[in-house]
């Protein structure tokens, strides 16, 4: 497993800012470590390669365009129409319209409530169905029983 410590330095390394003393440890360690030498030689030859390529300029309204461009793609979503939307109606100081936004809110939450698995009340189990799998029925009795004991919820 190769030091983080060693792999911090080598790009002080390749630009040559590594105090002797460091250089030289560096360098022992890349000796010892043959994985390592060659991720050191790989970075260098990349770093050479993006030196030698040529500057390119893009256009000075490159940000502004970019820019423009984000703010058309986040305003066209559907969500942001929607919020937009809503942030127009609670934004107005007629009295109406606030309370009318604040009911159609209101009356849509409750329905999701209401008609959601939230309720809590879709989960009521009858206990008296014994036909239910759940229930655990000792059968570990060698006696050939017609009426099997129920574990829970047998008065027998």
């Amino acid at each position: 497993m190769i030091d983080n410590r060693y792999l911090e330095q080598i790009t002080d390394y390749i630009e040559n800012t590594l105090n002797k003393s460091d250089k030289t440890e560096f360098e022992l360690y890349m000796s010892k470590d043959s994985e390592f030498k060659k991720i050191v030689e790989d970075i260098k030859l990349n770093t050479l390669a993006l030196k030698r390529l040529d500057d390119i300029e893009g256009p000075s309204d490159f940000v502004f365009k970019l820019n423009q461009r984000i703010d058309e793609y986040e305003n066209s979503t559907i969500f942001n129409q929607l919020s937009n939307a809503v942030s127009n109606i609670f934004s107005k100081s007629d009295t109406l319209t606030l309370l009318s936004g604040a009911s159609l809110i209101l009356i849509v939450s409750f329905s999701f409530f209401k008609f959601s698995s939230f309720g809590g009340y879709n989960n009521i189990v009858d206990t008296n169905d014994f036909n239910d799998s759940s229930i655990a029925i000792n059968d570990s009795d060698s006696l050939n029983v017609e009426d099997p004991i129920l574990l829970l919820g047998n008065d027998k």
